[in-house]
């Protein structure tokens, strides 16, 4: 498309040069080369509005693929982000529960307290470290 423009152009400086050599300055105020040359104007422009059409054209096309691409990488992202909350929901459980039986068998009421605070949404390593800590160094008071 672009040697097909330079053609044009080609043609019409080599048209208007010729012309120009022929009959001298005094062609060039012509109105019939007036109009040629306008012509040559038009023609240009028309070529670079296709050039320009084109272009965007095909921008536009690389701006859905990029929007496409962008959704299937949001949509990966949410699948992986779903299974996490999933696998956060499923680790507080076991933990809630593992709780509320050391705190069964330690009688410990800090435990307990603990196991609520998971269920209730606290963080559920922090609990077992907690909770995994020497019993002697609680703060519950056996008796």
């Amino acid at each position: 498309m672009c040697q097909t423009r330079q053609n044009v152009s080609v043609r019409i400086i080599a048209l208007v040069a010729l012309a120009f050599m022929a009959s001298g300055c005094a062609l060039l105020a012509a109105p019939g080369v007036e109009g040629a040359a306008s012509l040559a104007g038009t023609a240009g422009t028309t070529a670079t509005g296709y050039i320009s059409t084109q272009s965007s054209r095909e921008l536009n096309a690389a701006n859905v693929e990029l929007i496409r691409a962008q959704a299937q990488s949001q949509k990966a992202q949410a699948e992986e982000l779903r299974i996490k909350r999933e696998e956060l929901e499923d680790e507080r459980a076991a933990t809630v529960g593992i709780l509320r039986e050391m705190a069964l068998t330690r009688e410990d009421l800090t435990l307990a307290d603990l196991a609520i605070w998971v269920q209730a949404g606290g963080d559920p390593d922090y609990a077992m470290h907690y909770a995994l800590q020497d019993p002697a160094g609680t703060t519950a008071k056996k008796e």
